[in-house]
């Protein structure tokens, strides 16, 4: 035990099961989180008795249970750090004392209730940091929908609910999702180097373990029945053999021999599952000299496509062994097609084994691609880590890898408080400029990657953002900063950043430049092969540089970005995080979309080329000056150039938006920027500019749809209705009636910006009224109109009547009352 390291407490069922895979599972997250920082310790306190290590009712079974924990851990290096409370016995405490466990308890920085297998107990919940994690969904959902009370209170006595369920929440998860209490997904964490591919060659047999029968907790919902046996879903491809020509295997348990006669009759090969499960080493190379695995699901998860996804498929992965399972709904989050493929017929099912089979080595690189990248102990326990707001003190990584552990606290809250300008909340403006400077690193070598940044005040966004680069990147990426003069304490902090962290290039000017030529000038100076151009007002995740960079290998792309919450066109996707580790595990889930999305403009908040690209190209064009429609201009010229401008859907970088540019608006000056740079713009390409589309999502088009509903009731056909928009004319298709945008421009088209301040708003109120608007419609997207143009609010109020009110859209009518 290290006295500075922090603890965590597993606590789990290991003696009541004591199976290879349960064994394994657990010690995956001991050791998961020992690999993190932690003194983990492994607990059993759930009153059953171990009647699967006994062979006679009159065994001590407290003893046996507690010897053969006290094997196990020793052998993994948790000798002392383990305990059996005999609580179905005379509740003597075997491994640590009581007094040892208490203290424990209290000391413990989270107390992880794996499987949700042990009752609460007082000192478990003292301290408010027991976390249930439930690695077998459907059964607690339907109780929970149907009101048992129990359940209720189980629950009740954690602080925090994780899930294997992934897919839970998802329109075509059939689960109930519980309204009480927020269930987080995740999933089996695996420590990789446990699990290398077997030597030599592996059997030409595609194989499983598990129980055939199990007959006991079927569970109804909404008057349909779900079974837990897996045996009823296995009979759907019992011809598979026939089939495919091909070998199949399981090592069975609970099963009769009228099962296995039956299963040999259709051509499996049945072998007793604990000749492979009583022994962690035979299990691990039963699975890793397997062709692969083929098997099938709970028809529970199956029907109601819970996302569940097995904790001994992830290890089959871990192995370089691919995985064949039927689906569950977890192809809404894994990655499949390579390594692991997913099935609901049989159909599908003989086109899987054939494509293994026809090519077992990409299949194999690519499972064992998809255990890395989904179920590295590091990664699944680093995001229920963040998402708990426990920063990992320490993340196992090779020299040149980025440190993945979270810079900031999970619960630190992203959603500003207004905008134009964007203000952040007082308690997170707070929390990050206390933060201590990134830890100290040598010079920069091997460069590769060159991430520029332009700064002007802002501080506190600007330390987000450098941080999280910083902490997500490795010494072979620099960062170089162009200071526009800041006066905010930024250029104090630049320089004891770049005196600590040596790939940190600070380049201080003493005014503004404007941020294209201060992009310019950081393009020039950077010294990678690959170039990112980053605004400061950005937060970044685990894994986002060597994803977006991964798709400069397309030599058909000249330009690429990430997909993000702030962006007017198709880069922009939906999102739901409000806090830093609620993004943090956002972008994780974002990581297995695949493909390439071509857009006319790429916003340069986070854009990567090569070198040789720009230097063709040359830099940003700075008439554009301090910015606006260089974007438009850079995309111009990169597909005359030939090449592609895409952004990645795998990739995903928070915007906070406006940070700077949103200082401009009420003085007057963003307007006035943005037409002078618009004209400079369609001088230069002879074509009229058009406004960026924003993307149809699901919640979008039904926004739509709705506002279409109440204009029909509440506005006479023929009326001209001002539509509050950024140039969407999908919003003007209104039934009948005639749609405007507000504001517009001379030409009657979107202005393409905000009023400056109140005045101009209720002036171009007035403008929009004499041309013949006879309603203002505020849709959803545009209702914080209504506060941040508190004046214009009020003039409503107080000269116009509310036409309409609803969730989707506020309508006025613009006839004078009174």
């Amino acid at each position: 035990m290290n006295p500075g390291r922090r603890r965590i407490v597993v606590l789990g069922m290991v003696t009541k099961m004591p199976v290879a895979g349960v064994v394994w599972q657990t010690l995956h997250y001991l050791l998961g989180f020992e690999r993190l920082g932690y003194d983990a310790y492994y607990v059993e306190a759930h009153a059953r008795t171990p009647s699967m290590l006994m062979t006679r009712e009159e065994d001590d079974s407290s003893r046996i249970a507690a010897d053969f924990l006290g094997a196990v851990m020793t052998r993994f290096g948790l000798a002392g750090r383990w305990a059996f409370h005999a609580l179905h016995a005379d509740g003597r405490c075997y491994g640590m004392s009581a007094a040892e466990l208490r203290q424990l308890y209290r000391s413990a920085a989270i107390i992880v209730n794996l499987h949700g297998g042990t009752q609460p107990l007082p000192e478990h919940t003292e301290t408010g940091r027991l976390v249930y994690v439930e690695t077998d969904p459907v059964q607690l959902q339907v109780e929970l929908h149907d009101g048992v009370p129990a359940t209720h209170d189980f629950l009740a006595a954690h602080s925090a609910f994780f899930t294997f369920g992934e897919n839970l929440g998802s329109p075509d998860c059939g689960l109930p999702v519980p309204s009480r209490f927020p269930f987080r997904p995740t999933r089996q964490p695996v420590v990789l180097d446990l699990w290398p591919p077997a030597p030599g060659e592996v059997r030409t047999v595609f194989t499983t373990v598990g129980n055939w029968r199990q007959e006991w907790r079927p569970v109804t919902l909404d008057g349909q029945t779900y079974s837990w046996s897996k045996h009823r879903e296995f009979a759907k491809f019992l011809d598979l053999p026939a089939r495919t020509g091909r070998r199949f295997e399981l090592a069975l348990s609970s099963h009769t021999a009228a099962d296995q006669r039956m299963l040999e009759e259709h051509g499996w090969a049945v072998r007793p599952g604990l000749g492979v499960s009583t022994d962690l080493d035979s299990y691990r190379r039963y699975l890793s000299i397997s062709l692969a695995e083929f098997t099938v699901a709970k028809e529970q998860n199956v029907r109601l496509r819970s996302g569940w996804f097995s904790d001994r498929g992830a290890t089959y992965l871990a192995a370089g062994r691919p995985v064949i399972t039927q689906e569950t709904g977890f192809s809404n989050v894994l990655p499949t097609g390579e390594g692991l493929l997913a099935f609901s017929t049989v159909e599908e099912a003989s086109d899987a084994v054939a494509s293994v089979s026809e090519d077992v080595a990409r299949h194999s690189k690519a499972a064992s691609e998809v255990a890395r990248e989904c179920f590295d102990s590091d990664v699944v326990l680093g995001r229920l880590l963040a998402e708990l707001g426990e920063r990992a003190p320490w993340r196992r990584t090779a020299a040149t890898e980025p440190a993945a552990a979270p810079v900031l606290a999970a619960d630190l809250v992203l959603t500003p408080v207004s905008k134009r300008p964007t203000v952040l909340p007082r308690r997170t403006v707070e929390r990050v400029l206390a933060l201590p400077l990134p830890s100290a690193e040598p010079a920069v070598t091997d460069l590769t990657t060159s991430v520029v940044v332009v700064t002007y005040d802002n501080l506190v966004f600007t330390r987000m953002c450098l941080e999280t680069v910083l902490a997500t990147t490795g010494p072979d990426v620099e960062v170089v900063v162009v200071d526009n003069g800041s006066r905010d304490g930024t250029p104090a902090y630049l320089r004891e950043l770049a005196g600590r962290v040596a790939r940190v290039r600070p380049i201080r000017n003493a005014d503004n430049r404007g941020f294209v030529a201060a992009a310019n000038q950081g393009l020039t100076a950077a010294r990678g092969a690959v170039l990112v151009l980053l605004n400061n007002d950005t937060i970044v995740a685990p894994g986002w540089l060597d994803a977006l960079v991964r798709h400069l290998d397309d030599d058909t792309v000249g330009l690429v970005g990430p997909v993000t919450n702030g962006a007017p066109n198709a880069a922009r996707v939906p999102t739901t995080y409000r806090t830093y580790g609620e993004l943090v595990s956002f972008a994780a889930d974002r990581a297995t979309a695949v493909g390439l999305v071509d857009l006319p403009v790429l916003p340069l908040f986070c854009a990567a080329l090569r070198r040789t690209d720009y230097t063709a190209l040359g830099g940003l064009d700075e008439r554009f000056e301090v910015g606006m429609f260089e974007d438009d201009d850079y995309a111009e010229r990169v597909r005359g150039a030939g090449l592609r401008v895409v952004c990645a859907p795998d990739v995903f970088v928070h915007h906070f938006g406006e940070a700077s540019f949103g200082k401009l608006v009420p003085t007057g000056k963003y307007a006035a920027v943005f037409d002078a740079n618009r004209r400079r713009f369609e001088a230069k390409w002879g074509k009229p500019w058009q406004p960026h589309e924003r993307p149809a999502d699901d919640e979008y088009v039904a926004m739509i749809d709705r506002i279409r509903d109440v204009v029909r009731a509440c506005v006479p056909p023929g009326a001209t209705v001002a539509v509050v928009s950024k140039g969407d004319d999908e919003l003007l298709r209104l039934d009948g009636r005639v749609g405007v945008h507000f504001p517009r421009d001379d030409s009657g088209g979107y202005a393409g910006h905000y009023p400056s301040d109140d005045q101009e708003a209720i002036g171009q109120l007035e403008a929009a009224r004499a041309d013949g608007a006879g309603y203002l419609l505020f849709p959803r997207t545009s209702a914080w109109w209504l506060e941040h143009y508190a004046g214009l609010h009020r003039h409503l109020e107080s000269a116009h009547a509310v036409a309409a009110r609803d969730d989707a859209c506020v309508v006025f009518s613009l006839r004078t009352t009174g």
